[in-house]
């Protein structure tokens, strides 16, 4: 289940939310928490001017967690977050009040909100890191299947004539033309060679490869490939 998010401070979180939402969930497949929270992102100026001002802090009553998000970057919020939904497992298990001191300089004072701040802010960011670095093996392994694919397209065109070995463009044939047909014994050899080879996880069904479709497909994987070297 989702988490709820707010926000008043109407920023931009067109980029951060699906990230947020990612990394609740790593959370809560780690923590299981049995309710989720509402993630508020606020806006406070004076907040922002102060050097040690807040960052973060969880509403134990209504299972909040504000974010101050003025002027900070996108990741340091998500590790605000990350110590905060420690916090909230803290107090799901009935662990978080502990009565006490909660004053300025609690941290100092009241031993035993000292071992929850300590838990939150080790388990919170091991649990992030967790998830960035799963995160970052996962689009790294979409990278190297994406080149793999477009390796075999590229091997695919020359063999079917559609690409020329040149400096000119590649050739593509009028979608509207009879192209069509199947592959015989030989190409479909060549086909399963370089899938081999570039270690494809697909299998080219047999005598159902049409022209039409591997152009479709290649400029498909290309146009992909284009969009996503635009946006690194």
């Amino acid at each position: 289940m989702p988490c709820k998010i707010k926000n008043p401070a109407n920023i931009d979180l067109n980029d951060l939310e699906p990230h947020v939402q990612s990394m609740y969930d790593h959370f809560d497949q780690k923590l299981g928490f049995n309710k989720p929270p509402t993630m508020v992102f606020d806006s406070d100026p004076n907040n922002q001017s102060n050097v040690l001002g807040k960052t973060a802090y969880y509403d134990p009553d209504s299972l909040q967690i504000h974010i101050y998000s003025d002027g900070r970057h996108p990741k340091d919020m998500l590790r605000s977050i990350a110590h905060e939904l420690i916090h909230h497992k803290q107090n799901l298990e009935g662990r978080l009040n502990v009565g006490g001191y909660h004053g300025e300089g609690y941290y100092l004072e009241n031993k035993e909100l000292k071992k929850l701040e300590q838990e939150a802010m080790l388990e919170g960011n091991a649990t992030m890191r967790e998830w960035e670095d799963t995160i970052k093996k996962e689009n790294n392994q979409m990278s190297l299947k994406e080149w793999k694919n477009n390796e075999l397209n590229t091997l695919l065109l020359k063999k079917f004539g559609i690409l020329k070995e040149s400096k000119d463009e590649a050739y593509v044939p009028d979608m509207d033309s009879d192209s069509s047909g199947a592959v015989s014994d030989e190409e479909e050899e060549v086909v399963e060679e370089q899938q081999e080879n570039l270690e494809e996880e697909e299998v080219v069904e047999e005598n159902k490869i049409n022209i039409k479709e591997v152009v479709r497909r290649v400029l498909e994987n290309n146009k992909k490939v284009m969009e996503k070297l635009k946006d690194s």
